[in-house]
């Protein structure tokens, strides 16, 4: 299957962009020919990817920096990055169209991104186009209204309304254009319900491929048998909205006659729209702390010497943190909105109802005295097992090119495309 592959910039870090670089290597593995466009210089994709007669990085620059006028604030860089990207989607549009007409693609793969205005309008000049989002706008913009109170606390008006306002115009955008893609996948069950729920996407036309996890990256570092002094729980999140940061506070304030037995460590930093982290002015000094951003690479460090983490987001389409927390053989507790958990064993997730606090706390608790106990190795090594049954990166490339595959075969009629320009 020759593949033309859009998203941003496969990398080593981690995160969405890493994702991308496990799915390349993977695919090309398997004897898939990927051609795969970027709009960053070269020199900035993955060193691990190596081109050769089956991967070829195409990069298109942006002409977009960091810490200039236009990305000096948050938002502004969030603007003036999607700005950027739209213009260089018109350019590989062409590109691709070109490429096609000379040597044809099976099927055209969007990793990531939900909006594919400039490919849409150049579709008849194009394969079929599969978009696989790992977010989509219209969840987004339901938790920042439903949370104001808290935003309030945190961010201007002036802020506040801008993020609105985007949201509000992605939103729309996407409900138009996502039904138009000859299939979308979801990265997780619950998240699919979302996009079939809010877009009116034809419920033929989805599928679901999970995220993979690095299983050597994220890993056991030794048997552990026995419980140290003091547990240590994760919440690694983005600090914003709909991620549960108000329950992680309130947790450490319910868990206060722990103080001394558990430790818990949150981590991350705000997204470009969205900054939370002055409500953990409010977290309980005795139980928990806030360290700040974390570079990827130490991610998996601390895995390792984690015993429980925290996912209690009101929303949250797949959720890295439960894979590499499970590949690292630490359980974890989470809310049934996070896509992640779906299929997990519940001896190692505990599942609850999001905004649930008191469940909350009676899942740490219970998992805590299971962590504890001569369970301890047990579970350590149940969840590895999970980690590598549900999310190893040969198994969910297989799925992500049967997905490419079913459409390049036999590609569905396209609804409500738009005509081609001109």
């Amino acid at each position: 299957m020759r593949i033309a592959w859009v998203g941003p910039t496969p990398t080593d870090d981690g995160g969405v962009t890493f994702v991308g670089t496990q799915l390349l290597r993977e695919m090309v593995a398997a004897g898939a020919e990927v051609d795969c466009f970027v709009t960053s210089p070269r020199e900035l994709v993955a060193p691990s990817l190596v081109e050769g007669e089956r991967l070829r990085i195409l990069a298109s620059p942006l002409g977009w920096e960091w810490d200039r006028w236009y990305s000096r604030r948050p938002m502004l860089a969030s603007l003036s990055g999607r700005l950027a990207r739209a213009r260089a989607q018109v350019r590989l549009a062409d590109i691709i169209a070109e490429r096609h007409r000379a040597h044809p693609y099976d099927v055209l793969y969007q990793f990531s991104q939900s909006e594919f205005t400039p490919l849409r309008r150049r579709r008849a000049a194009l394969p079929p186009i599969v978009v696989h989002p790992e977010t989509h706008a219209a969840g987004e913009l339901a938790w920042h209204r439903r949370e104001a109170v808290l935003s309030r606390r945190c961010e201007t008006p002036p802020v506040r309304a801008l993020a609105r306002a985007t949201l509000v115009a992605r939103a729309a955008l996407q409900k138009r254009e996502l039904p138009t893609a000859d299939r979308v996948l979801g990265v997780s069950a619950v998240f699919a319900e979302h996009l079939i729920a809010d877009y009116a996407i034809a419920r033929e036309r989805v599928g679901v491929v999970p995220n993979p996890i690095d299983l050597r990256r994220f890993h056991i570092a030794m048997p552990d048998e026995r419980a140290p002094a003091q547990l240590t729980v994760l919440f690694v999140s983005r600090i914003s909205a709909r991620k549960g940061v108000d329950l992680v506070i309130a947790l450490s304030h319910r868990l206060d006659d722990l103080a001394g037995q558990i430790r818990i460590r949150v981590i991350g930093g705000p997204t470009t729209w969205s900054d939370y982290r002055p409500l953990l002015s409010d977290l309980n000094p005795a139980i928990a702390s806030y360290d700040g951003s974390v570079d990827p690479q130490r991610i998996a460090e601390l895995y390792r010497t984690a015993d429980l983490l925290l996912q209690p987001s009101r929303y949250e389409p797949f959720g890295l943190t439960v894979g590499e927390a499970l590949a690292s053989g630490v359980p974890v507790v989470a809310t049934d909105e996070v896509g992640a958990v779906d299929g997990v064993d519940p001896a190692v997730c505990s599942v609850i109802a999001p905004g649930d606090l008191d469940a909350l706390e009676a899942a740490v608790r219970a998992m805590l005295d299971r962590m504890r106990s001569p369970e301890r190795g047990a579970i350590r090594r149940r969840a590895r097992a999970e980690a590598q049954r549900l999310m190893a990166p040969d198994l969910i490339a297989a799925r992500l090119l049967d997905e490419l595959a079913l459409v390049a075969r036999s590609p569905p009629a396209r609804a409500n495309a738009a005509p081609p320009s001109r």
